[in-house]
């Protein structure tokens, strides 16, 4: 049955208006800061959230087991409640513009990167969700029209309309989108209604259905409770996991205009579901032999006036784009400002961040098109229940606990969690089935919960002095030798904790007495600072007397030798330079000072005023060329049972980790009686 005039006008409308919307929307200026009122951030989460599984999917389960199809609009409502009243705030405050980008902040980038990859494909799965439903719309608007053609110009409608349109036009297109939605749904819900002659006539439908199966049409557990129940919570978590939801809540003017904009999404989308399930079950009471996916528009082009059914149906198309799109938007945004970013500091370039965007987007529409013309099946709400289950199992509980329980988790397991948890729900998704046909989700979590609970059992070493206590140091007559990590502050720490001691700190001084006592000018000292020597003469040497260049152990002992003529003359902090080697064992407490490398590579950018990509590059070239010095003079450098202190000084305060080492040091002092080695784990002052 071909569309009538009336119902092409409608049609066009429809697509022209939404369309035009989002091209308009796009040419204003685009900000990727905290500019969205509270009607913008509701209408980029209900734009993004109401699209095909929430309409033409639910009306298709509905078709098959009633009520319970209502559970991806019911679990989206909640969903963005938990949003509004619990995550919105900590969100915004965590200084991350990314859900990956809290868990890298906590647990480090392997983590993230794992987790950005494993988020990400959960997300492209509701892609092909999407581009699933668009074919079921065209498939009754233009008959026969074949899958692939479809699938094509679904994926072009979803690339023009973010590529054109943007954050900023997804919000507004979202809020025009939401009201033909609603007035779309709640005519086609009054519609079945006044065919059926009222509520009593529904029931009475309902009850004619042939059920051979015996399906209980008004429960929300018709498919079993293990699974309903798991789609729900898979939806539930889903929200609360998927960067496009909290890209929306990031990016509004206020906290309070960001609450009010998922509270509102919070009311708005449930009621939805209630009409795609009304006219679900009328397709199934009088065409029981139709493609179910094909009952809410097939519907809506028999029953609905042909200019109304025009702009439904274009409506129900945008719908699909509008989500697919908000999708591969959220996808972009986690590859470009998780992985790539950490590899480049170009992103700060406004114009390639939005060029590379696009050329993503693109790339995820062409993946699923060739997915989406595979063996998938019909079923739409299975990818999106997989795809929201599969999102939440990677980030819901690593994102929680790095938000609430900050340092208290083995990173080590979160990275095993984030791994594992995902590929469990895939396996249980596809391959095996659990008992009683639970949803798969429950096992994902489950995963993700023994190793997050293993991960706090063990700790985490970050804000822990490792104290080793060695009995015969003599309080009169000591060093302190601290070696550290390259940006790991250890300098300010020296310089705080000699003031606390009330005795001198040597750094560069160490190579100006080690140019005294060996006649080496000092500026080889300085050049070739923490470097192997591989060549005979100094080219850049100033003076021609200075050109013959000493080999590496000449430099290493020159400086050992220095350690041991400042420490001859009283107690003193000496920071590196092999000065825990030099100095005699039961005089010296020995310190190393270590940092996460995320963190030392931030200080790094920071004292050099560049990028954190460009900072993490030279900061590994230099650990590479130090790493190679100290095992070209076999020196056991950074062997943690070499030292008596190992300090964390991750996100710590210099001054704090210097008190707690003045407190360890005179404690030490004070139990010299003591003729036995002993360790023990002291956290430190918070």
């Amino acid at each position: 049955m071909d569309l009538s005039v009336l119902q092409i006008i409608g049609l066009g409308i429809s697509i022209l208006g939404i369309a035009g919307l989002a091209i308009w929307s796009g040419t204003r200026p685009q900000s990727y800061g905290k500019v969205n009122r509270a009607p913008i951030v509701a209408g980029i989460i209900m734009g993004t959230l109401v699209g095909g599984s929430s309409t033409v999917g639910t009306a298709q389960l509905a078709y098959n087991y009633g009520m319970s199809a209502w559970w991806f609009t019911l679990g989206g409502g909640i969903g963005c409640l938990l949003v509004a009243l619990v995550y919105s705030k900590a969100w915004r405050n965590s200084g991350s513009m990314t859900l990956i980008g809290i868990i890298t902040q906590e647990y480090g980038p392997k983590t993230g990167m794992a987790a950005s990859i494993m988020s990400s494909l959960g997300t492209f799965i509701n892609v092909i969700a999407q581009l699933i439903a668009g074919t079921a719309v065209i498939d009754v608007i233009v008959p026969n029209l074949g899958l692939l053609p479809s699938l094509l110009i679904t994926a072009g409608f979803m690339t023009l309309y973010v590529i054109l349109g943007g954050t900023q036009g997804a919000g507004m297109v979202g809020i025009l989108k939401l009201v033909l939605i609603y007035v779309s749904m709640v005519g086609c819900g009054i519609m079945v209604l006044h065919l059926a002659g009222g509520l009593g006539g529904v029931k009475a439908m309902i009850s004619g259905i042939a059920n051979p199966d015996g399906v209980h049409f008004y429960s929300l557990i018709a498919r079993g409770a293990g699974k309903d129940i798991g789609a729900g919570i898979s939806l539930i978590l889903g929200v609360l996991t998927t960067q496009t939801y909290a890209q929306a809540v990031m990016s509004g003017k206020t906290d309070r205009g960001a609450r009010t904009g998922a509270l509102v999404s919070a009311f708005m989308i449930p009621p939805i579901g209630i009409a795609g399930i009304l006219v679900g079950l009328y397709m199934r009471a009088n065409f029981p032999d139709i493609v179910a996916k094909n009952a809410l528009v097939m519907f809506t082009k028999m029953y609905m006036p042909p200019i109304l059914a025009g702009l439904i149906l274009g409506t129900l198309f945008i719908a699909v784009v509008g989500t697919g799109a908000g999708l591969a938007m959220g996808i972009s945004t986690i590859v470009r400002r998780d992985i790539i970013s950490r590899y480049t500091d170009k992103m700060k370039d406004d114009r390639l961040n939005q060029t590379l965007s696009k050329v993503i987007i693109v790339v995820v529409m062409a993946l699923g098109v060739l997915l989406s013309s595979g063996p998938f099946g019909d079923t739409i709400l299975s990818f999106g229940f997989m795809s929201m289950g599969l999102r939440g199992a990677v980030v819901f509980l690593p994102m929680t606990l790095a938000l609430w329980a900050k340092g208290k988790i083995n990173h080590t397991c979160v990275l095993i969690s984030v791994i594992a948890s995902p590929l469990t729900v895939l396996l249980f998704g596809t391959v095996w089935t659990l008992p009683g046909g639970l949803d798969p989700l429950f096992a994902g979590i489950a995963v993700s919960i023994i190793c997050c609970g293993i991960g706090l059992m063990i700790g985490t070493k970050r804000k822990t002095i490792r104290f080793y206590h060695p009995t015969t140091v003599n309080p009169k007559n000591y060093a302190v030798a601290i070696d550290s990590a390259l940006c790991s502050k250890a300098p300010e720490i020296a310089a705080i904790l000699s003031r606390n001691l009330h005795i001198p700190c040597y750094d560069s001084e160490i190579l100006t007495e080690a140019a005294a006592i060996s006649n080496i000018p000092e500026e080889q000292f300085v050049r070739y600072d923490e470097k192997f020597v591989v060549a005979a003469y100094d080219f850049l040497a100033k003076e021609e007397r200075n050109i013959t260049l000493p080999p590496t152990g000449t430099f290493v002992q020159a400086q050992m030798d220095a350690c041991r003529s400042l420490a001859s003359r009283g107690p003193c902090i000496l920071i590196n330079r092999f000065a825990s080697y030099a100095l005699n064992e039961k005089k010296t407490i020995k310190i190393f000072v270590d940092a996460d490398f995320e963190y030392r590579a931030k200080v790094h950018a920071e004292l050099n005023n560049i990028g954190e990509a460009t900072s993490r590059k030279r900061l590994r070239k230099m650990e590479r060329i130090r790493t190679s010095y100290y095992k070209a003079t076999n020196k056991h450098w950074g062997d943690t049972e070499n030292y008596s202190f190992i300090v964390d000084a991750t996100d710590g305060d210099a001054e704090k980790l210097a008190d707690e080492i003045t407190q360890r040091i005179e404690y030490m002092f004070g139990k010299t009686q003591s003729d036995i080695l002993y360790q023990e784990e002291l956290p430190l002052a918070s």
